[in-house]
């Protein structure tokens, strides 16, 4: 795309415009990470998940200048025993990642997952991955994952 300067408010209203095209395809680019380490912690969590609440209660929000712009708590794992509750795990899930994003800066755009039972953290100290791996996974990803978003986003511009 090639900007022309005629005068600073047509450079203006340019910028502007590519900010909210910047804006639209981050939010994209987040969410389609979302599902994939979603899935990726969902899959390779090594604990044996009796009820499926903890599986159910993984998923993610993204945030963009203070406000959710999209949530998924699909949930969707088969309880092994009784007990299981996945409406209240997607719940749980959704309210725990609001709480965690309402500590984060208001002028940023954020991808944010959780496992949102109360005892994931307990399950997690015990040695087993329950999203710790995922998060181990887009880290070893990250400058591979961004060379695809500056890509993605040059494609669609």
């Amino acid at each position: 795309m090639a900007l022309k300067w005629t005068n600073e408010k047509e450079v203006d209203a340019q910028f502007k415009k590519l900010e909210i095209l910047y804006n639209q395809r981050a939010v994209e680019y987040l969410s389609r990470l979302g599902e994939q380490v979603v899935k990726y912690a969902k899959e390779n969590g090594n604990y044996t998940d009796r009820t499926a609440n903890l599986r159910n209660s993984i998923g993610y929000i993204v945030v963009q200048s203070g406000n959710v712009i999209v949530e998924s708590f699909t949930g969707g794992a088969s309880p092994k025993e009784a007990g299981g509750d996945e409406a209240r795990a997607k719940e749980a899930g959704l309210e725990y990642a609001r709480r965690v994003v309402s500590e984060y800066r208001k002028d940023k755009t954020y991808l944010v997952w959780v496992a949102g039972m109360e005892y994931a953290a307990y399950v997690e100290a015990k040695d087993y991955d329950v999203i710790q791996g995922s998060g181990d996974w887009v880290e070893s990803q990250a400058q591979k994952q961004m060379e695809n978003f500056k890509r993605w986003l040059m494609k669609r511009a």
